[in-house]
């Protein structure tokens, strides 16, 4: 009798940890982000952390949460600057949390694209309340693939194809074309695609985007009747 329950209980136990959804912070204050990730945790959350809006981004592009807790006031990319930018690699509930707490603030956050909103000091149980609420919330459909005319990119085996033949690029080559097809028709400027497709890298500059550009022109452009990736002359890229 006691093996079988020990049995249960370890089962059990697997299955709530199976259960845990990973929860991004991005919140410059170091207090804020060690007591969140305890408390979440004893929550049931799996939790990771970033200072500043280009670590914030890079996180959410290589650990894919399920739920993010964004802060405004962060350095390097501001929060309200970085919400258009996560709606353009997922649609996961985003909760802004800040010390901002003015109706104009909250107004421009949920414009921007967040979920929610809860102002500095907050109680963690409240906020664990609005993760969970907001998990379970039905989230549009996840895209697997693009198409832009004749283009065709799959982001799960992460192939592009073109006309009649696929094209061999890079992993960050084809990073950068996904990003431009996420949203075709607008213009990127190079700080943004620095921020979005090199993250947090040090040594990334503009010229570096240029560089790239270059390649992929001439693996998607070059071989076709029509260009589609576009320099808008002072601004950045834009693909149409």
């Amino acid at each position: 009798m006691r093996r079988s329950m020990v049995a249960v209980n370890a089962i059990t136990f697997r299955q709530m940890e199976q259960k845990r959804r990973r929860v991004a912070i991005i919140d410059d204050e170091e207090s804020i982000r060690r007591m969140l990730e305890v408390a979440l945790a004893l929550e049931g959350f799996e939790v990771r952390v970033a200072a500043d809006g280009v670590a914030g981004l890079s996180l959410i592009r290589s650990w894919e949460p399920e739920c993010i807790v964004l802060d405004i006031m962060l350095p390097k990319v501001d929060g309200l600057t970085l919400v258009p930018m996560i709606r353009r690699l997922t649609e996961v509930p985003i909760i802004m949390l800040t010390a901002r707490g003015e109706v104009r603030d909250r107004i421009d956050g949920i414009r921007a694209g967040a979920d929610d909103y809860l102002p500095k000091p907050f109680d963690v149980e409240e906020l664990a309340t609005r993760l969970h609420a907001a998990l379970r919330r039905p989230r549009l459909r996840e895209v697997h693939a693009l198409h832009y005319e004749d283009l065709e990119i799959d982001l799960e085996a992460r192939t592009v194809r073109r006309e009649s033949g696929f094209l061999s690029l890079s992993a960050r080559e084809f990073d950068l074309l996904a990003t431009l097809a996420r949203r075709p028709r607008r213009v990127f400027t190079r700080e943004e695609l620095i921020h979005m497709v090199w993250g947090d890298e040090r040594d990334t500059s503009t010229q570096t985007v240029e560089t790239y550009i270059s390649y992929l022109r001439q693996k998607v452009d070059s071989p076709s009747q029509r260009a589609l990736i576009h320099t808008v002359r002072g601004v950045g890229y834009v693909l149409r």
